[in-house]
């Protein structure tokens, strides 16, 4: 690869690396052709994206972008995953894709700067998606406001049955 090649991918890596919100670096070893294609449309459709590189690339990137603590983990075949929108989206596609076909290999994940675990990475990868965590903290919000409306109906109610029980015998 020619000189200015390298600098490109490496300008590219290095802008991938610090906008995304989450990295997943995996060993792609042992997946085929058709499942890789499959991986790589799955994530493009939740805008996030895999790009497969040279380790020495990587690296010189990973210094660029400022988390060269990574560097430990390039050794091997090693594809990076970003995920540009959602952070834990492409961590349930990688995940969801390790239980059908054992592999991709996670050796590190990357969120928001910090360098984690595989631990951490399925820890992550199996939380709800974001609009069942905010659909559960609307309902959370919403019940004790719901419940004190109700109560003050309830006496309201009361107060008005009241009247019209002391009007029916007044008269």
């Amino acid at each position: 690869m020619a000189t200015k090649e390298k600098e490109n991918q490496i300008a590219l890596l290095a802008e991938r690396l610090s906008r995304a919100g989450s990295v997943i670096i995996t060993d792609h070893t042992g997946i085929n052709v058709n499942d890789m294609t499959g991986l790589r449309r799955d994530l493009r459709k939740s805008k996030a994206e895999m790009k497969i590189a040279k380790n020495t690339l990587l690296r010189i990137a990973a210094d660029k972008s400022g988390i060269g603590e990574i560097k430990k983990h390039l050794a091997g075949p090693t594809s990076m995953i970003f995920g540009f929108d959602d952070p834990a989206v492409p961590a349930r596609i990688v995940f969801e894709f390790q239980k059908k076909n054992k592999v991709p290999e996670v050796k590190g994940f990357i969120l928001d700067g910090k360098l984690l675990g595989e631990g951490d990475f399925k820890k992550f990868a199996q939380l709800p998606p974001r609009d069942v965590v905010l659909a559960a903290l609307v309902g959370a919000m919403n019940g004790p406001v719901t419940n004190f409306v109700l109560t003050l109906n309830g006496i309201i109610r009361n107060f008005i049955g009241l009247v019209d029980a002391l009007a029916e015998t007044r008269k």
